[in-house]
């Protein structure tokens, strides 16, 4: 199955630039479904191609995946809470370099409101020798943000997943690839949930090849419909003190975008405080 998505971003009046609002019209097409948009003045097309995913072990409740874009591998967690389905599904692609299964003690508080989770490790967030962020890291979350619109392209394969509420979910930098496949996939899903994302990148990422995600990321939010909540810790992040920055400014940005704010978390939100914040977003996204 191949899949087009065509993604233009047009700047709309002088008038609107006046009043601080510059609007992105984003097209997505498949097979299905072709749209044409207005001129831009940045046009890209990705293409790619996906295959049947492979269930290599299955316990009924978890299941190991293999999905496919362009043939290659991206390994998944499929977690089901109990019951028939289809379910509510979380989709999770996480920090740099994190492993597969980082996510699972949360995925199961998630299984435990009733959401089925599907973590994703993309092809190219497998840890080098030597810790380091990526040269190109623009290429890098392109690269994710494509890993992520395949897998929800191939969700269809389970019938326990239910199409029609998918949620993003980032932490990190996955938080970038979340929110730009969910800004360019919003007929695909009800919403996104981005914990402490690293916004403090998307103005200086470098590309190899020319511009392959929009320059100006507050007004690429600024098309976002669906809802969106940033997750905040207050705990020791020695690196990360200059994160609130960012989200007040994706806040006034983002239509439909509020924040949570966990007291005491750190960046990883790991145990109490994982459990609190999934807890809240469930409660959160009930509502949307």
């Amino acid at each position: 199955m191949k899949v087009n998505i065509i993604v233009s971003f047009v700047i709309i009046a002088a008038m609107l630039v006046s009043f601080g609002i510059v609007p992105i019209q984003v097209s997505y097409a498949n097979e299905e479904n072709t749209t044409e948009s207005a001129s831009s003045s940045i046009e890209a097309t990705f293409d790619y191609e996906i295959s049947d995913p492979e269930i290599e072990k299955d316990s009924g409740t978890t299941k190991n995946v293999t999905f496919y874009r362009n043939g290659n591998p991206i390994k998944a967690k499929i977690m089901l809470p109990e019951g028939e389905g289809p379910f509510k599904t979380i989709v999770i692609v996480g920090g740099l370099y994190a492993s597969l299964g980082f996510y699972s003690n949360k995925a199961q508080v998630f299984n435990e409101n009733g959401y089925a989770v599907v973590e994703i490790r993309p092809t190219n967030n497998k840890m080098p020798p030597f810790y380091k962020e990526p040269e190109y890291l623009g290429d890098f979350v392109f690269e994710q943000m494509l890993d992520l619109s395949a897998v929800m392209d191939a969700l269809k394969f389970f019938s326990q997943v239910d199409l029609s509420h998918i949620y993003l979910y980032g932490h990190s930098m996955g938080g970038l690839a979340a929110v730009y496949a969910g800004v360019l996939r919003q007929d695909a899903i009800k919403g996104i949930i981005l914990v402490e994302p690293s916004f403090q990148y998307p103005e200086n990422m470098a590309f190899e090849n020319g511009q392959k995600l929009p320059a100006d990321f507050y007004s690429f939010l600024s098309d976002c419909q669906v809802p969106v909540v940033i997750i905040q810790g207050t705990g020791e992040r020695p690196d990360l003190h200059d994160f609130p920055h960012f989200y007040d400014k994706a806040i006034e940005s983002l239509p439909k975008g509020e924040i949570i704010i966990i007291d005491g978390a750190d960046h990883l939100m790991n145990g109490e405080y994982g459990e609190q914040m999934v807890d809240s977003v469930c409660g959160l996204i009930n509502e949307w």
